[in-house]
């Protein structure tokens, strides 16, 4: 509200001012109107009048008529009246000097009347001055006139210089507004860039480092709510992780018995089985495997988002890793007679081996999995610059393009129907994701040349790696 009134007072000083100036202009105009109207007549007047006190003072002259002086009389009052006004009004000494002049005579010759009215050489004597009144009379008059223009002309000068300075303020004002709502635009631009970092931080999970606004106190106490949602972001995160890592390490417990029995079972240590038996046997021995896997998938994914595990860097080549998982893998490629074609160019990386296998074994078994009987899986291997390259293709029913994006967030699942038993928990290609990035890589999806899915993985290759 402060920012908005400080911005908003240089313009209402020049409304203010813009008024002010105006009315006083106005004010000014009408007074110097009706001043030099009241000249113009009272100077008129006076002409008038001398002439008019002229002539009956002639006909007196020659009429000895007693109602002429009565007239005279009256008309010297009008006169009086006319000069005490244009005394008053009219400001220049010149002016003032004629109508000192203008009283003089007239006054002269109403004391003569009124002394001796039958002195009839006296009042000639006062008649022979009148010519000299008439001329300063008319004098008064024009120079009345052009002391209407001359006063139209200065409230013009006035009007132009009172416009010219309310330009003049009306620009630096608006200036000076615009550099406000500059001073103020960042004042409130920096909090809202801190409200924005803010929120992108809690977006990439990043719980840990506070949320602190700075600026106006309504935007510091949204920075303050923020920063409390982070701390709730934070319990909930972490307390998410105990859990998966609770249940998942509760899991392993009656799994690693199970396995075992299994395996007692399938080595026949407790006995011969039949055929039937052992078919059982195997079955339960593959899916405690699978079990085994889709929990090791939760603790990874656990122990990733905490981020408990640290990396262990270490030169390896990838090719080992190809052929461990492989071998894993080989009962289900025999069940499903796939055809798996490798291409390898062999190049060593530096890394956490274990995390590269997990990687590895994942994109493997996703492609197993999606692969149909009798289709085939197309490993790659190569060189890109300064890049290693892991292509794993397969002839499944690929990602659509909607879903390329969406199928390496956690806990989502896929679509496209797999081809195997057991379905996944929607965590092997979101740990595929975080492995690769903490390694400096990039992992991406596109379409195969077999006409399923084509998973591409670019590692850093030893003395390349990028810290992330």
């Amino acid at each position: 509200m402060i920012g908005f009134l400080v911005i908003a007072l240089p313009l209402i000083v020049v409304l203010v001012n813009a008024e002010i100036s105006m009315n006083r202009l106005a004010v000014h105009g009408a007074r110097t109107v009706l001043s030099s109207v009241t000249v113009t007549q009272e100077s008129s007047k006076l002409v008038e009048q001398i002439v008019s006190m002229e002539r009956m003072a002639r006909q007196f002259l020659v009429l000895k008529d007693r109602q002429i002086l009565a007239a005279m009389e009256g008309k010297h009052r009008d006169l009086t009246v006319s000069l005490a006004t244009l005394e008053r009004l009219l400001g220049r000494t010149a002016q003032k000097e004629d109508l000192a002049g203008i009283r003089q005579g007239v006054d002269g010759l109403h004391q003569a009347i009124n002394a001796s009215p039958l002195a009839d050489q006296r009042l000639k004597e006062t008649l022979d001055g009148f010519p000299v009144l008439n001329r300063m009379a008319r004098r008064i008059h024009q120079e009345s006139q052009d002391l209407i223009v001359q006063e139209i002309g200065n409230m013009l000068k006035a009007s132009e210089d009172k416009r010219r300075d309310l330009v003049f303020q009306a620009g630096f004002f608006i200036l000076l507004t615009v550099i406000s709502i500059i001073i103020f635009s960042r004042l409130i631009a920096h909090p809202i860039r801190e409200i924005e970092q803010g929120i992108r931080r809690l977006g990439e999970g990043d719980y840990t480092n506070p949320i602190t606004v700075t600026g106006p106190k309504d935007l510091e106490f949204l920075g303050k709510r923020l920063d409390w949602l982070r701390e709730r972001l934070g319990e909930v995160e972490q307390e998410k992780n105990k859990f998966l890592a609770h249940v998942s390490h509760e899991l392993k417990t009656p799994l690693a018995s199970i396995r075992e029995g299994s395996e007692l079972l399938s080595e026949e240590l407790v006995g011969e089985l039949n055929e039937q038996q052992r078919e059982v046997s195997k079955i339960l021995c593959k899916n405690s495997i699978q079990l085994q896997k889709l929990i090791e998938n939760l603790l990874g994914f656990s122990a990733e988002q905490a981020k408990l595990a640290q990396l262990c860097f270490q030169s390896f080549n990838l090719e080992g890793i190809l052929d461990e998982v492989l071998e894993d893998q080989h009962p289900a490629i025999l069940k499903k007679e796939l055809n798996i074609d490798i291409q390898l160019a062999p190049f060593d990386l530096l890394g956490d081996r274990d995390r590269i296998r997990i990687v590895v074994d994942n994109l493997i078994s996703n492609a197993v999995k999606f692969t149909p009987v009798g289709g085939g899986i197309l490993l790659r291997a190569f060189h890109e610059g300064p890049l290693g390259i892991l292509e794993v293709a397969d002839s499944g029913p690929g990602v659509p393009d909607e879903e390329r994006v969406k199928i390496f967030q956690p806990f989502y699942q896929c679509g496209t129907p797999s081809q195997g038993y057991v379905h996944g928990t929607g965590l092997g290609l979101s740990i595929v994701r975080e492995y690769v990035l903490d390694h400096g890589g990039q992992v991406a999806v596109g379409r195969s040349s077999l006409g399923g899915a084509l998973f591409r993985v670019a590692f850093p290759q030893e003395g390349q790696r990028q810290v992330t």
